[in-house]
């Protein structure tokens, strides 16, 4: 697995958004359902940048505990304005910053490992994780070819550890 670290632009995406405990995503696989209604919808997001590009985004609460704590999945697009986003969908905005990256392209729904292994780098690195966020980046060429395989990309916020004296 290729990991790299990258200073990434600051974006702004408008999409759809779901409140879920991990578990009950586990079991139910609500995000992918999110993100076929999201792509039922996908025309009527205006101002759009990238159009072959799309987004999962995740948004942890405080202090967050998967086992008791629903996390936000946003189900979105690029854009280069969020204000006025279609009915049942919200606007966000990504500051400039760097990330940890790593690449999966596989079949649809095996990616999660990517997690565990991006983390554990993060743990056994120089960074530390600045965000309650993290950012899955899709290219829809590979799906043209097979809608059951997926190309993402996996991005944590990171910055330098603080070094304690």
């Amino acid at each position: 697995m290729d990991i790299r670290t990258e200073r990434i632009d600051a974006f702004k995406v408008v999409g759809m958004t779901l409140s879920v405990l991990l578990r009950e995503e586990r079991k139910k696989k609500l995000i992918t359902t999110l993100h076929d209604d999201f792509n039922k919808r996908v025309h009527e997001v205006k101002n759009r940048v990238n159009p072959s590009i799309g987004y999962g985004i995740f948004i942890d609460p405080p202090n967050y505990n998967p086992e008791t704590d629903p996390f936000t999945w946003i189900a979105g697009v690029e854009v280069d304005d969020v204000t006025n986003p279609p009915e049942e969908m919200k606007g966000f905005a990504f500051p400039e910053q760097l990330y940890v990256i790593t690449t999966y392209e596989g079949p649809k729904g095996e990616a999660g490992n990517l997690y565990g292994a991006l983390y554990n780098w993060v743990r056994n690195s120089e960074y530390q994780i600045a965000g309650d966020y993290g950012v899955e980046v899709y290219s829809d060429d590979i799906q043209k070819l097979d809608p059951n395989q997926i190309r993402m990309e996996l991005c944590l916020p990171i910055e330098k550890r603080v070094q304690e004296n």
